[in-house]
C-alpha cells in the first residue's frame, strides 16, 4: 500500500502546485478588474466550473484531449512494469488539470472575496495617496494581507482531495489509494478500507495542523500573542 499512497500524494502535490498560482492569479485579475465586464466573465465561468463535479470534468477533459476531438493526450495512466505514474508525464496532465479545475474556483473566489476586503481598508487607501503604484499595492498590502484566508480555504480543499481524489483515480485508472479503496469496498476488504480510512483522517488532521501553524506565521497579532 505503500506505493499506491505515495502515487496519490505525488498526484495531489503537483495539483496544489498548480493550482495555487493559478487562483491566485485569477483573484488578482478579478479584484483589480472589480465591477467591469472581465470581472463579470471570470465569476460566472468560476461558478459554472464550481458546479461540476470533478467526475464530469474529467470525461469532458477526456472527449475532448483523448478522442477524436484532438486525441494529444492519453485517456488513462499508463506505467508499465511497476513504474511510477509520474515515469509517463503525459498521462498524468488529465488527472491533474481535473483536480485543479475542482478546486481552483474555491479558491479564486475566497481569495478574490479577501482582496476586495484588503482594498478597501484605510491603510490601503493610504498608500494610494502616497503614490505608491496598484500593482505595488496589489503585491505588497492586498496579497500579503489576504493569504492568511487562501490559506485556509487552500487546507480545506487539500484535505478534500484526500478523500475526494477516489472518483477522479477511478475515471483515469491511477494507481492511488483511490483505486485500491474502490477495490477493498467491491472485494469486501474490510481492514483495507480502514487502513484508508485512517489514512485519509490523519491527512486531514495533518493540512489543518499545518494550515493553523502557516495562519499564525502570517499573521502578526498572533505571532504576538504567543510571544508574549
Amino acid at each position: 500500500m505503500g506505493s499506491r499512497i505515495v502515487n496519490s500524494a505525488v498526484l495531489v502535490i503537483v495539483a496544489a502546485i498548480v493550482m495555487i498560482p493559478i487562483a491566485f492569479g485569477i483573484a488578482m485579475v478579478s479584484a483589480n478588474n472589480r465591477g467591469k465586464r472581465a470581472d463579470g466573465v471570470i465569476q460566472i465561468v468560476m461558478l459554472t466550473l464550481a458546479g461540476l463535479p470533478e467526475f464530469v470534468v474529467g470525461i469532458l477533459l477526456v472527449a475532448l484531449f483523448s478522442t477524436t476531438v484532438l486525441h494529444v493526450l492519453p485517456a488513462v495512466t499508463i506505467a508499465g512494469g511497476g513504474a511510477p505514474p509520474w515515469s509517463a508525464p503525459g498521462s498524468m496532465i488529465l488527472p491533474v488539470f481535473t483536480l485543479v479545475i475542482a478546486v481552483a474556483p474555491y479558491v479564486a473566489r475566497i481569495v478574490r472575496s479577501s482582496l476586495l476586503e484588503v482594498l478597501d481598508s484605510d491603510y490601503v487607501e493610504l498608500a494610494r495617496l502616497k503614490g505608491v503604484p496598484e500593482r505595488v499595492v496589489m503585491r505588497r498590502h492586498a496579497l500579503l494581507n489576504a493569504i492568511v484566508p487562501g490559506i485556509q480555504v487552500i487546507a480545506l480543499q487539500l484535505a478534500w482531495l484526500a478523500g475526494g481524489i477516489v472518483i477522479v483515480e477511478y475515471l483515469f485508472s491511477y494507481p492511488g489509494i483511490g483505486a485500491s479503496l474502490v477495490d477493498s469496498v467491491r472485494n469486501s476488504d474490510f481492514p483495507m478500507v480502514q487502513v484508508l480510512a485512517m489514512v485519509i483522517a490523519a491527512v486531514y488532521v495533518g493540512v489543518n495542523l499545518v494550515a493553523d501553524v502557516l495562519s499564525i506565521l502570517f499573521t502578526p497579532r498572533a505571532r504576538t500573542a504567543i510571544a508574549s
